[in-house]
């Protein structure tokens, strides 16, 4: 079997496509081996050189893991959240690209005044609202963090929690209803004790140490267009400075 070829795009590239297509049409399960890099340069038609640049790029953005005993396997669900100011990606994104499906459960939905802290990171009056959306974020149906998001109230008006139901993206109803492009973003990662309930959400032992992502994401004019502040499973989720693997 040959790669589909698209035009300028490096052999290792379409060698990373083929094998991230293969393990979603066989439907592997994590954990299940994959086919050796010889037996891949076969079935896709390059050489194995190529397959191996591929595979480390597959292994090295969570999707594939390896050892020097069990050989590739599909790695479990290991999302790879990408901090880079350049670019604000969605959730969605970056689960889709660890090669998972993305979902997530809303917890509570509310418009509320702007707290001192959120107020000044979106750079809104005293008396300004916010939106406050408080989501369980999932990866093939495992909870990797709980999300809270501040967006500035008039900014989205008539938002509602219904319209984040069936796991809706916050970031195609920013663009799609209202015209705002999430842009790029400041962020601080810290480690926090994780709390009982946000514990019991996760999976997790009560009382670990996780790490806390806040980020405030801007539009291309610069103004702040949400303020998030994440909780992480501590063996689902890992950061990254590389956002090559994130699919657009």
């Amino acid at each position: 079997m040959s790669t589909h070829r698209k035009q300028g795009q490096p052999a290792y590239k379409r060698a990373e496509q083929a094998v991230l297509d293969i393990v979603r049409a066989d439907a592997l399960a994590p954990g299940a081996k994959i086919p050796s890099e010889r037996d891949l340069a076969v079935r896709l038609g390059l050489s194995r050189m190529t397959v191996r640049h591929g595979m480390e790029n597959l292994v090295r953005s969570g999707v594939l893991e390896r050892d020097s005993t069990n050989g590739t396997r599909v790695a479990s669900v290991r999302l790879v959240r990408v901090v880079d100011a350049r670019r604000a990606f969605s959730m969605s994104q970056m689960v889709r690209s660890a090669g998972a499906k993305p979902g997530s459960r809303l917890l509570s939905f509310a418009l509320r005044p702007a707290e001192r802290d959120v107020a000044q990171r979106l750079m809104l009056g005293a008396d300004a609202k916010v939106v406050m959306i408080r989501r369980l974020r999932t990866a093939d149906a495992l909870p990797v963090c709980i999300e809270t998001s501040y967006l500035p109230a008039a900014a989205v008006p008539g938002l509602a929690a219904e319209d984040l139901a069936q796991h809706a993206s916050l970031y195609e109803l920013l663009i799609n209803r209202y015209g705002l492009h999430p842009t790029d973003r400041t962020s601080e990662i810290s480690v926090r004790r994780i709390e009982d309930e946000d514990a019991s959400l996760l999976g997790i032992a009560p009382g670990v140490n996780v790490l806390r992502y806040m980020s405030t994401v801007r539009d291309a004019e610069g103004a702040p267009l949400e303020h998030v502040v994440s909780i992480n499973h501590p063996e689902r989720v890992v950061f990254s400075t590389d956002f090559a693997h994130i699919r657009l």
